[in-house]
């Protein structure tokens, strides 16, 4: 009976140290809503056996993310607009906050913006050059594009998140968006507003516009949106891992 007891423990002990051991190492993953929402946590599970590592993934927004990674507060930033243009918004607003740092960006997919709308609008496509002028502020009521005489408001993440960047590089030469805005905390919550907002324009993810609550505007182009994850300076084997891992989940 002793020896039967004694064997189980162990046995129990061995897998509680087999499982303790499972993952090779833990990263932490911040940043864009984008990537955490449209890769990183739908293929969580997958990426996580792909690398052989366990991950925390915490999606603040592209600008935060950068800034967790440069003060060792995440192992990965994750960014949805080129690092270039995610720099440059951290730098206008803190001046010298890069400064010295090694930031390298890695892509591991693509996925595509867009511009929701409520089903009830009666526009239902434009030209980029007419969604440019509505994000500057020089078109501003629905009736100059053919549509109803109602004021138009750009919904939209806080400045510096990934989509909101990428839609200021393409179309307002990295400028900021003068429109009428209504400002949240991050893309994912765009199309739920726009969704109750008849006179609501919402840059968003292309995955997130269901096409019932809210539909997308036709446009005459597409803006290709990168999701990248970025390491402070070469990334370790570890992250190097996850890096590859995301690819392959993504079959970038």
């Amino acid at each position: 009976m002793v020896r039967t007891f004694l064997s189980a423990a162990f046995g129990a002990m061995v897998f509680v140290f087999s499982m303790a051991g499972a993952w090779a190492a833990e990263l932490k993953l911040h940043g864009s809503s984008t990537v955490t929402n449209t890769l990183m946590m739908p293929h969580k599970a997958k990426i996580e056996a792909a690398s052989g590592h366990s991950l925390t993934i915490v999606g603040n927004g592209s600008g935060r993310g950068l800034t967790d990674l440069m003060e060792g507060k995440a192992d990965l930033g994750m960014i949805s607009a080129p690092l270039e243009t995610t720099i440059a918004k951290i730098e206008k607003k803190q001046p010298g906050a890069t400064a010295g740092k090694d930031l390298q960006g890695h892509q591991v997919a693509e996925t595509r913006v867009a511009f929701a709308l409520h089903p009830s609008n009666s526009v239902k496509s434009l030209t980029l050059a007419q969604v440019a002028d509505i994000m500057s502020g020089s078109i501003k009521n629905w009736s100059e594009v053919g549509g109803k005489d109602a004021p138009i408001v750009v919904v939209v993440e806080t400045p510096g998140g990934g989509v909101r960047s990428m839609v200021e590089k393409e179309l307002l030469n990295k400028g900021d968006i003068g429109a009428e805005t209504r400002v949240l905390p991050n893309s994912a919550q765009v199309v739920q507003v726009v969704a109750q907002m008849p006179q609501g324009i919402g840059i968003a993810i292309a995955a997130t516009v269901d096409g019932t609550k809210t539909v997308t505007l036709e446009t005459d182009k597409v803006i290709a949106q990168p999701l990248i994850l970025v390491s402070l300076g070469a990334p370790s084997t570890e992250a190097q891992q996850v890096i590859d891992a995301a690819r392959q989940a993504s079959g970038f």
